[in-house]
């Protein structure tokens, strides 16, 4: 019984956060009636920056049932350097991080299973969380190594916990930006109702086929929260049609919302256990952007509870994405806790 009322609680948020989104669409085109809000503008061609060799060489990898699509700069020589990106994002998320830390490290941005170029399976089953952490522990081995150092935002951070977790042997250090401990994640839910409030395109997300719509309307607008808060223009024009030549693709919003689809009934429902959930070892720095609209900053505090080893960079007014928002500072808390 208790399983069944947390379903109709979901689907009930979620039918209200659709009713939200769709107002909101129809506002949008009883001021403009002539243009066509659900059309997103054909791009046939990909940005001149997604075929840079500058920022790095495209390669692929076979996988046990898929194949990951990966852009690799530096020498692999040196110690490797996995960047993992969350959503809606692709490679392309850490093209500072790369061009910075090439330098000095094998830099490797996948594209997660879903993801860019790299393949998308059907079914909500392939999105499971233990799925995306095998991918991550398979690629590590794929690339030859059995040791990284482990950057991640947003999912790629859910799944770099996990990861932590369960093969903190395979970690050298654990970098991750505005994702935190599932468990940290879970009181401060429960706690403080403002995190519920902000996670409300999780809900809409549960909904079929409405959130690709809604996300691809208005030529994807949406792209533009990439330039929240940020007045210096570093995220360009350029940058934002390379996430819209990448998401415009047929079915490419599918996957990446069957993250969420596949992987919400467990965070809502199934209390974290401690025993079956130690704390993480792994040496971690924490990066924030505190201007998240995503994730209520008291996350952070409530974070240190369960990692043993926890160093913490606030990178001010910087937003969710905060190593494209501010990608200096994000390098410099690096380099900080990397040479410490």
């Amino acid at each position: 019984m208790k399983v069944i009322l947390i379903r109709l609680c979901i689907f009930s948020i979620s039918l209200f956060c659709a009713s939200l989104a769709l107002i909101r669409l129809f506002v949008r085109w009883i001021i403009n009636p002539t243009k066509n809000i659900f059309k997103a503008k054909e791009r046939k061609d990909p940005p001149a920056c997604l075929l840079d060799s500058n920022i790095g060489d495209h390669r692929y990898i076979k996988l046990k049932d898929v194949k990951l699509h990966y852009v690799e700069k530096g020498d692999k020589s040196k110690p490797l350097m996995l960047f993992l990106h969350g959503f809606p994002e692709f490679w392309y998320s850490w093209r500072h991080q790369m061009k910075e830390f090439s330098k000095d490290y094998w830099t490797v941005a996948v594209d997660l299973r879903g993801y860019g170029d790299s393949d998308k399976p059907e079914g909500l089953d392939k999105y499971r969380k233990s799925i995306l952490v095998d991918d991550v522990k398979q690629l590590i081995e794929g690339l030859g190594r059995n040791k990284c150092i482990l950057v991640a935002h947003d999912w790629g951070g859910v799944i770099g916990w996990r990861f932590a977790a369960l093969y903190p042997e395979m970690l050298e250090k654990f970098i991750v930006m505005n994702a935190p401990p599932e468990k940290a994640y879970y009181e401060v839910a429960v706690k403080h109702k403002k995190q519920i409030f902000m996670s409300w395109y999780i809900f809409f997300f549960q909904l079929p086929y409405l959130p690709e719509l809604v996300l691809r309307s208005e030529d994807m607008i949406g792209f533009n929260v990439l330039r929240y808060r940020n007045k210096k223009n570093i995220v360009t024009d350029e940058d934002i049609e390379a996430y819209k030549y990448t998401f415009g693709k047929e079915g490419a919003w599918t996957a990446p919302i069957n993250y969420y689809r596949a992987n919400i009934f467990n965070v809502l429902h199934k209390k974290p256990n401690p025993k079956q959930s130690p704390n993480i070892t792994v040496p971690t720095l924490l990066i924030w952007g505190d201007k998240d609209l995503y994730l209520d900053e008291r996350i952070v505090g409530y974070s240190k509870k369960y990692v043993n080893d926890l160093t913490i960079e606030i990178i001010k007014d910087a937003n969710h994405f905060v190593q494209q928002d501010d990608p200096k500072g994000t390098n410099e808390a690096m380099r900080r806790y990397l040479e410490y």
